[in-house]
């Protein structure tokens, strides 16, 4: 059992990583994120595993309904505007993504919303909603590279997205280490195998099966990300103090 120990990348080290990242969300033709609650920990709703919850610049949050998407979110639009990125399929209840100005279309909520009637929250011994569990299981077949961001993948069932892409991945880099004729066409780094990539402060039980792990803030990683695509005016800026409503 892993217990919630955190860990930080040395600046140096991060900057590497990021780098690495960078390549294989450039080379990747179907990018999913996978988003855990670690994501939203920024926008001051607690986070599942370590009990986090940083409350956002001005005050303490009162309810995730008045959450304002994080720097993390943001990026993640613009990677998408860039088409960068495929889909988002997100374990979090709080319509970050789509504030953030996501498409509704590229988000699957699998664990149900507070936003949307149609999908509610799925408890933990519930059933997920049939066509959004279709179109995971779509997903787990179709993505070549999967950025599980702030989960801990302690053994939900839409956490096989990450580990049959991680497999998928380490399929394909064996066959090119085991071809002399694979091997002559191509590298066999990292970024030729697309995979899954972990970013996180926390241990997760599929760290030895992924392709790239990220021991950082989810702002932290996505601001550099977003500088080494240099992504600029992709990426819609925060709503400012006072443009949007937050009751007493």
């Amino acid at each position: 059992t892993l217990d919630a120990s955190e860990y930080l990348d040395q600046a140096d080290v991060l900057s590497a990583k990021v780098t690495q990242l960078a390549r294989l969300v450039t080379e990747a033709r179907r990018c999913v994120v996978y988003a855990g609650a670690g994501l939203s920990t920024a926008a001051g709703i607690g986070d599942y595993a370590t009990q986090s919850r940083e409350a956002p610049e001005g005050g303490i949050m009162q309810s995730p309904l008045l959450a304002q998407p994080t720097l993390s979110h943001r990026v993640l639009v613009g990677l998408h505007r860039a088409g960068k990125l495929h889909r988002v399929l997100q374990q979090n209840h709080d319509g970050l993504p789509q504030k953030a100005g996501m498409p509704q279309e590229a988000v699957n909520e699998i664990h149900g919303a507070l936003h949307a009637p149609d999908n509610p929250v799925v408890p933990m011994s519930g059933s997920l909603r049939q066509d959004l569990l279709e179109d995971m299981l779509e997903l787990e077949a179709e993505a070549d590279l999967v950025l599980a961001v702030g989960t801990t993948l302690a053994g939900m069932n839409a956490d096989r997205v990450v580990h049959s892409c991680a497999a998928r991945a380490s399929v394909r880099s064996s066959k090119r280490t085991a071809s002399p004729a694979l091997a002559a066409v191509g590298s066999t780094s990292p970024s030729t195998v697309g995979g899954t990539v972990i970013i996180g402060l926390q241990r997760t039980k599929l760290d030895a099966e992924c392709t790239l792990r990220i021991f950082a803030p989810c702002d932290k990683a996505f601001e550099l990300l977003s500088k080494v695509l240099q992504l600029g005016e992709l990426v819609p800026p925060p709503r400012a103090a006072g443009e949007y409503f937050t009751p007493p």
